[in-house]
Parts: structure tokens; sequence; C-alpha cells
């Protein structure tokens, strides 16, 4: 467990954005690195993840990926990822973004790390892959789907997590997943604002508060559980 995550039975724990592009004072971020042919920026403070998008599979080559080879200098990575398939026309084969998501996998598994997954038309070929692959746990980041689409991730993949985002607050369909999830599954409950410069983590937390009916600091405890389950190493 990172010590920045403990906290005092008395003491409310931070807004904890999972996946965010633009972290925020004041709040537990984890922001998104996107590696590159160029030497990754690596934030200089706060907890990030770091991985091969699908978008930049066609150009990827293996030695993006050798800040993974030593891990422990960098202590405050705490994910793999954004990784994952994104199966529209205009990005690389499925085959080459199957490599590059399979590769990413084995290293979460090697160096213990959870995954946090980018799915863009591509949800049975994620279950399957990460259901097979996976041993590790693995956050649906932005997720989008309905209550039917949230029952499958977990029968396919048991340690799936879901993050909800911005896309959340113009989708029905998500909100009731959102509502499920809550009610049904809160251990697997996470919230991020993605790459929205205009929504806070802070927002988001009163958005879902109003459509699950918790407090904001039930929800706050809640994912500070998860997010100390998901980070215990």
């Amino acid at each position: 467990m990172y010590k920045d995550t403990i906290f005092s039975a008395a003491a409310m724990p931070p807004y904890i954005n999972i996946h965010t592009h633009h972290p925020e004072p004041d709040t537990l971020s984890v922001q998104n690195v996107r590696l590159s042919a160029s030497d990754p920026e690596i934030p200089t403070s706060g907890f990030f993840s770091a991985g091969i998008h699908p978008w930049d599979a066609a150009a990827a080559e293996e030695r993006w990926l050798t800040i993974f080879t030593a891990p422990d200098r960098y202590p405050r990575l705490l994910a793999v990822g954004e990784a994952g398939l994104d199966l529209r026309p205009a990005f690389a084969p499925r085959t080459v973004q199957e490599h590059w998501i399979e590769r990413q996998i084995e290293i979460a598994n090697r160096i213990c790390k959870p995954l946090i997954i980018h799915n863009v038309q591509a949800t049975q070929a994620l279950q399957t892959l990460l259901g097979e692959r996976a041993a590790i746990r693995v956050v649906l980041h932005g997720f989008t789907g309905a209550c039917e689409t949230a029952r499958e991730w977990i029968r396919r993949v048991p340690e799936v997590r879901f993050s909800f985002g911005p896309t959340t607050i113009r989708s029905s369909k998500t909100q009731e997943a959102l509502r499920w999830i809550t009610t049904e599954h809160p251990d697997r409950l996470f919230l991020e604002t993605d790459d929205d410069p205009t929504l806070s983590i802070r927002e988001m937390y009163a958005f879902a508060a109003e459509r699950t009916g918790r407090k904001v600091d039930t929800l706050k405890r809640i994912i500070d559980q998860n997010f100390n389950a998901l980070t215990k190493r």
C-alpha cells in the first residue's frame, strides 16, 4: 500500500481521479503518460500510468516499453496504460493493436501493476484477451456501456473495475450502469475526468452522488478503499 493513500479512520479521503490528462491541486490524480518515440514526460510529482495507446500502435516500437524494465526507478508509476484496442478504421489494423496490448498485459502481470484499458468498438476482443491473459486488476477507463455490458465484463474478466468519466454525463444508459455498479458492486467503482480540461473531479463526484443517491463523502470513502485495494503490493 502506498503511504500517500493511508488515512486515519477519522480523516476524510481525498478526491481520487483514476485517469486524467489534467491533474488538479489537492486531489489524488493518476496522470496519463502516453509513450512515444521521444522520451516520455514523466510528471514531477503525483502518481502516473504509462502505456502505448492503441492510436499509436502503428508506429510503436519495443524500446518504448523500456520504462517498465526497472519499475523501481519510477516509484510513482501506478499502472500500465492506457492500453487497449480501438477498432475504428482510422487506426492500426487489429493484429497490430493486439500485439501491443498483449505485450502490455505481459508487462503488467510481470511487474504486478493494474492495467488502464482503452476500449472503442472492441469489447468482445478485449474480454477474450484480458480474460485469458490478465492476472492483475483491470480498470476500464471512461466506461460507456449499459448494465448488461457491465455484467458481461464481470462474468468474463473477474478482476475488472469500472471508471466513469465525462461521457457518463451525456449517456442515460451509462448513468444506469453507474447506479448499478455503485449499488451492486461498489468495490469496482472509480471516477475520472480523462482529457476534459473543463470538468473537475469534484464535479464528477457531485454528479455521481446525484445520480446514485449516495453522498459525496460516501463515494470518497468507497473509492479510497478501492484505490488502496488496486494499488496494494
